[in-house]
């Protein structure tokens, strides 16, 4: 006889606009020491800035118990060649699936409702779980910017990835 894992069922995530009465808690998720080692984070004021701006979507990550649990920065939205920049993805609960699940919410929204043609990103290369994440979800490692950021006293590589809309056509499902 096998035991079977039991697994909790995952909160369901919704995505927001985020409002400037939240970006003190953006900013505290940013902070937390999981996170602020594979981001460049913001100010209050460049948050802020980022939210009444059009090329950006700024979105809060929230639970059906409208918990936030991290947030996204899309940047581009008003590129001509319809390529959208996922400049940042933070969750401040990890292990939970919200990761995936925003993702893939992500890609849906920038190539269904903003009629994308490319969604892009770059990662730092030592943040291995993202990168794993994002190949799993269809993102393809385009090449290496070669130490092109400073951290913890080293200059260190980012991984641009991207996923074509033709890609993302091919496994998309209706719902």
């Amino acid at each position: 006889m096998t035991l079977k894992k039991l697994r909790t069922p995952l909160e369901k995530l919704t995505i927001h606009s985020t409002s400037k009465s939240e970006i003190d808690l953006i900013i505290a998720i940013e902070n937390n020491t999981e996170n602020s080692q594979f981001i460049f984070p913001n100010s209050k004021t460049e948050h802020i800035g980022l939210i009444s701006n059009n090329d950006f979507a700024h979105l809060t990550l929230k639970t059906n118990v409208n918990n936030i649990v991290g947030y996204v920065i899309l940047a581009g939205l008003e590129n001509r060649n319809r390529s959208i920049e996922l400049r940042r993805i933070v969750i401040n609960q990890k292990g939970k699936g919200f990761g995936r699940k925003t993702i893939k919410q992500i890609r849906k929204r920038c190539f269904k409702e903003h009629n994308c043609h490319r969604l892009w990103l770059d990662v730092l290369e030592t943040n291995e779980r993202a990168r794993q994440l994002y190949k799993s979800e269809g993102f393809v490692e385009e090449g290496i910017l070669r130490e092109s950021v400073w951290v913890d006293g080293k200059y260190v590589n980012l991984i641009v990835m991207s996923i074509l809309e033709s890609e993302y056509r091919a496994t998309w499902k209706e719902s």
